[in-house]
This record gives C-alpha cells, sequence and structure tokens, in this order.
C-alpha cells in the first residue's frame, strides 16, 4: 500500500488530472491489478476501494491470467531486452537499466499495449479462460 501511496497515486494525479476542489480526477480511469497475495490483502483492496475511482477486485481478475497483464505480455519483455542489452556485473547495475529502460519507453508503445487489451480480454472469454497465443 506504501509504493501505491507514493507511486500510483502521484503518477494517476499527473496523468488522469487531479481538481483540487472538487478532488476528483479530471479523466476516468482504472486500475488492474493481478493476483499476487499482497494485492488480494482485505487491506489492500480496502485502500484500493476508498484511494481509487475503479479497480478490478480480486474477485473479479481472473487468477494467474498473464495474458490479460499488460505488464506480463508486452511491457516486461520490452524491459529485459532494452535492460539485457549487455551483462551486468551487479544488481544495482541491472536495476538502474531497467529504471532507464521504463523512464525511456515510447508512450505509443504503452498506447498500442494499451488499446490492444480489449481484443486480448475477447480472446481470452472466446477460449474460455484458456490460453490464447
Amino acid at each position: 500500500m506504501e509504493m501505491l501511496e507514493e507511486e500510483l497515486m502521484p503518477w494517476a494525479k499527473e496523468t488522469f488530472g487531479w481538481d483540487d476542489e472538487t478532488e476528483e480526477y479530471k479523466e476516468e480511469w482504472t486500475f488492474q491489478q493481478d493476483s499476487a497475495p499482497s494485492h488480494r490483502a482485505k487491506e489492500t483492496q480496502a485502500w484500493l476501494r476508498e484511494n481509487v475511482p475503479d479497480f478490478i477486485n480480486n474477485k473479479e481478475w481472473p487468477p494467474y491470467s498473464l495474458d490479460l497483464n499488460p505488464l506480463n505480455y508486452a511491457i516486461w519483455g520490452y524491459l529485459e531486452a532494452k535492460a539485457c542489452e549487455k551483462p551486468h556485473k551487479s544488481i544495482n547495475s541491472l536495476k538502474k537499466a531497467i529504471k532507464k529502460a521504463w523512464d525511456e519507453m515510447p508512450d505509443e508503445m504503452v498506447a498500442r499495449v494499451v488499446d490492444s487489451w480489449p481484443g486480448r480480454l475477447q480472446a481470452c472469454i472466446d477460449a474460455e479462460g484458456g490460453y490464447i497465443e
């Protein structure tokens, strides 16, 4: 929850606009999570209900649905390819390379990944939750 508070919320306010007068976002958005144990925790679910305009709760999100998580089917692969172009001698070096790749990720790529999500969802529905690739 600390990471959500310190990382997600400032990013969301900047990305979707925050109106201090109404204390509401200017654009609608939905937080998507996976089914990691820390994400399913009652405290985390309660925090999300109170702090984000909409989210897919742990009972609505299909468990282990990698086909529906953009981080899994697109973003991590990009980050890995960029960050691991050359070998690293330390964890700190790898962390720096991942952060650099994240910061340099083209907005257009992220937009394409997001735009592809409804089609992936339909494919997953059509496959009755089975593997879609």
